[in-house]
């Protein structure tokens, strides 16, 4: 149960500010290229692989390529990582693209832009600068320096990894969209930068890094030493390539293991990795690592490299032993042991242990040093006007997803620079970035990842360019997608019918209806007064928010404009009205010694249901305690529920009011409900429950089973944050030796009856969805500690039990199933009740409390009948008062 305090915040716009519902899941946050990676394979789960293929087109027009060579950090931060492993995304990726190798070309030019920008590097990174800035609707020229397009994917990747039909398939796409492509054409010597200034209206410089990084020790020089690099290359062109049968490869990244696999296919026989790191901490991916290992390379770990041995050619390699690669912050700073070192006899050396840009004198003032250009972080210009930079050239050697990334980012920036706007609210990210969504994957359960099929390794030797991955089956694919988690932050929704009733889209959060109610909520009220303030979606909020109580501001904020409460909710401000009137309610002290140590509270549903149980438990607490009073009244929740503040502040008060007045005793509540309102709004107050006391008081004496049964407890909103309640409920429980099954939402969460809320009243078919949901895990016979749930489950046809029928009542199994007393059945029972008790109290009353036994009204209870009293006194409005 919820209740609101003054001093509470405004819950819509914390909801909407903290809510992480919307929040990216985490492989989506960790790409590059933000593509919306769960709602890819939700399509693809239920088979919709246009339409999942159509989402990763957004932002990917190269499917096929980032497929197959993705460094693929969305599959890093999967959720599914620690249960079987993360989902093959990058694969599900490229399957696609193979099932509809012609959806890439479903793209046309956008309406016509005056302007032209030139693209400088037919990479990743110009790559798609020039798509987005067409589609945009600019003309492009794009000018790359070699006699191809893909920059690093065509120079640098092996085509076993990356087949070069997949390659011009995608990037004929640029053609199609009427990119103008200048081939052979290099900055500086073609074409100068003064040039491009001044015939585009902006220039975009996407020129990669392709510097080989050198070892710096003796023997280099030697002419079977080469950069890894130019070696790819070279083989990659299909020139002739010749490598002696000894190959040591150094590095340990995934360009040193291409490299390694490369050479082992022209012609090396025995190719040794050298690095400098452990299995475990080398850079390539392991995969890539246990397929060269498979395909027969050699690894040797923990190794750097001293020297070069050979006079005019390489015979050797000394080694040195490694005895750290990275310092105490994790910053990559090798330490040797020069004494302890080994030879390895070798024919050739490859050297890749990294690359850099190489910048021409066009770079000018344009350099951040020699190796790269300095650039606005955020919109990536440059220093000269009209020129941005991207990719590899300015964060130096990255991925090719981020090098996508960045052309992307360049694109959009350009657009807002040359339309004279400011930049998007979003500019689309760099890299992968966090993400505040923690998703709910309780009861996931390890399933392992699909294994891709692989060619055999002697297949791959006798055809060198033959794809090694050879992708997944449409059956393997399915079943690799079903192992997404989906992941999201929605559990509020899932357990809650009201927000299931008004939040429709995916993926379905408390914001939705945040934003739902500001705009709806004052023209329809019925959206505000549907909620059953059980308070089980702040309890199952990881953020601790509570929906329920945005809507009990807005139901405050229409009783203040007059509109609410609304006209079926006449029927409970009667309750209200007439059950906190001296026609049921009562203040005593003990009746014996006529004071007040402590006080019952049974509430106003108990009274009006199981008036026999009130008796019970007060005899109970009067044997076990000393000075027990008792108050007959309402809390005035049923007022505070429907937004009428100042209607409960008063029943609240005179509650307080009567308290004071017997001396500030602890107040003992039946009713949880009770108990969580004197709690929250009354905080002075010393209050606890009865089932708390009965826990520790012991059983009454008829309250040990001679017939023990086996129940499902529902438990009260109102116990909610109060799990000493839970405890002493179930401690009493199998101390009379009855056996419990837990349902799935119990304790903190359990479900509201359908009663809450006062939602009956006003849309009861949400109201009947609520009750179904809670009854639908109730297996056994129902023990309820709260009068109205009780009545509820009873009405709905299921045997329940109040557990004071329990312990009081030696005929409980006939309360299972006895029906629940009707609306003037119940104020009989509360007017009989308050008047037995006056009897009983009769000259025991502390001074300044009335004597209700003598009251006018009292006595016409006396000498009418019930009926005639209600004729003559509450009339119609008592018809009309419905009892929560």
């Amino acid at each position: 149960m919820s209740l609101r305090r003054s001093s509470d915040p405004d819950w819509s716009a914390k909801i909407l500010a903290e809510c992480i519902g919307e929040e990216l899941p985490p492989c989506q946050a960790a790409c590059p290229l933000d593509i919306r990676v769960r709602e890819k394979l939700r399509f693809m789960k239920t088979g919709r692989m246009d339409e999942a293929l159509a989402v990763v087109l957004e932002r990917c027009p190269f499917p096929g390529i980032l497929g197959r060579i993705c460094a693929h950090p969305c599959e890093t931060a999967c959720t599914r990582g620690s249960l079987g492993g993360p989902i093959a995304i990058a694969g599900l990726k490229r399957y696609l693209a193979d099932l509809f190798p012609d959806a890439v070309f479903q793209v046309a030019p956008g309406p016509a832009r005056p302007q032209g920008v030139a693209v400088v590097g037919g990479g990743p990174a110009g790559l798609m600068a020039a798509y987005e800035l067409r589609r945009l609707g600019y003309w492009v020229a794009l000018f790359e320096a070699e006699n191809a397009l893909g920059g690093a994917l065509r120079r640098y990747i092996p085509p076993y990894r990356l087949p070069r039909e997949v390659l011009d398939r995608e990037l004929a796409i640029l053609d199609k969209l009427g990119v103008e492509v200048f081939l052979g054409t290099r900055l500086g010597r073609e074409v100068h930068l003064e040039e491009l200034r001044r015939d585009f209206a902006a220039v975009f410089l996407a020129l990669g890094a392709h510097k080989s990084l050198n070892l710096g020790v003796a023997g280099e020089h030697l002419p079977e030493v080469r950069a890894g690099l130019d070696f790819l290359s070279l083989a990659n062109s299909g020139a002739p390539l010749e490598v002696g049968p000894r190959v040591a490869v150094i590095g340990g990244g995934n360009a040193a293991v291409d490299v390694a696999r490369t050479a082992l296919r022209t012609g090396g026989r025995q190719v040794t990795l050298v690095c400098l790191e452990t299995l475990d901490e080398m850079p390539a991916f392991p995969q890539k690592i246990s397929e060269a290992q498979r395909e027969g390379v050699q690894i040797l770990h923990r190794w750097g490299v001293k020297a070069i041995v050979g006079a005019t050619r390489v015979t050797g390699l000394e080694l040195k032993a490694v005895t750290r690669v990275f310092d105490g912050q994790g910053r990559f700073a090798p330490a040797y042991d020069d004494d302890t070192v080994k030879t390895l006899e070798v024919d050739a050396v490859l050297v890749a242990i990294g690359q850099r840009s190489e910048l021409g004198p066009w770079a000018g003032a344009l350099a951040s040093g020699s190796r790269s250009l300095r650039v606005d972080p955020v919109t990536l210009e440059t220093g000269l006007s009209e020129v941005f930079a991207g990719g590899d050239m300015v964060t130096g050697p990255r991925t090719a997803v981020e090098a996508f990334a960045a052309g992307r980012r360049a694109a959009l920036a350009i657009d807002a620079y040359l339309q004279g706007q400011p930049l998007p609210e979003v500019l689309p990210p760099l890299a992968s970035r966090g993400t505040g969504l923690i998703p709910d994957i309780n009861g996931a359960v390890p399933e392992p990842r699909t294994d891709m099929d692989h060619l055999p390794v002697k297949a791959r030797m006798d055809k060198p360019e033959a794809e090694v991955e050879m992708g997944f089956t449409a059956e393997q694919a399915l079943a690799e997608a079903e192992r997404c988690l989906s992941c999201v932050c929605s559990k509020c929704v899932t357990n809650c019918t009201f927000l299931q009733n008004y939040v429709r889209h995916y993926p379905f959060t408390e914001k939705e209806m945040m934003r739902l109610l500001r705009e709806r909520g004052a023209e329809e009220p019925l959206i505000p007064y549907s909620c059953h303030f059980c308070g089980l979606c702040q309890a199952v909020c990881p953020k601790d928010l509570h929906a329920g109580e945005a809507c009990l501001d807005f139901r405050q904020r229409l009783v203040d404009s007059g509109k609410g409460p609304l006209p079926p909710h006449k029927g409970i401000q009667n309750y209200v009205k007439w059950g906190t009137s001296p026609y049921f309610t009562l203040t005593r002290p003990d009746p014996a010694t006529g004071k007040a140590r402590w006080v019952f509270f049974p509430g106003c549903s108990l009274p009006g249901y199981s008036p026999h149980l009130v008796k019970a438990a007060y005899a109970y607490l009067r044997e076990k305690l000393t000075d027990v009073g008792i108050i007959l009244n309402c809390c005035g929740a049923p007022s505070h529920l429907t937004g009428e503040a100042a209607v409960f502040e008063g029943v609240l008060s005179r509650v307080a009011s009567d308290l004071e007045r017997l001396g500030g005793p602890e107040l003992i509540a039946a009713c949880t409900h009770c108990l969580h309102t004197l709690k929250d709004f009354r905080p002075g107050l010393r209050v606890r429950s009865i089932y708390e006391v009965m826990a520790e008081k012991g059983l009454p004496e008829a309250g040990r089973a001679l017939e023990p049964g086996v129940f499902n407890i529902h438990d009260a909103c109102g116990a909610r944050g109060m799990p000493q309640i839970h405890d002493a409920v179930r401690r009493l429980v199998t101390d009379m030796g009855h056996g419990l099954e837990e349902m799935p939402h119990s304790r903190e969460a359990t479900i509201c009856c359908g009663a809450g809320g006062m939602v009956e009243a006003v849309n009861a078919p949400l109201a009947q969805k609520m009750q179904d949901f809670r009854l639908s895990e109730a297996n056994r016979d129902l023990i309820t500690y709260c009068a109205t749930c009780r009545a509820r489950f009873r009405a709905a046809g299921r045997p329940a039990a109040h557990l004071l029928e329990l312990l009081f009542n030696p005929r409980w199994r006939q309360a299972l199933d006895a029906p629940p007393s009707g609306s003037l059945k119940r104020w009989w029972n509360r007017w009989r009740l308050k008047s037995n008790f006056s009897k009983n109290f009769k000259g025991k009353t502390k001074r300044g409390i009335t004597r209700i036994s003598k009251d006018y009204a009292t006595m016409r209870f006396k000498r009418n009948s019930w009926g005639e009293f209600i004729a003559s006194k509450i009339t119609r409005d008592l018809n009309s008062i419905q009892i929560p």
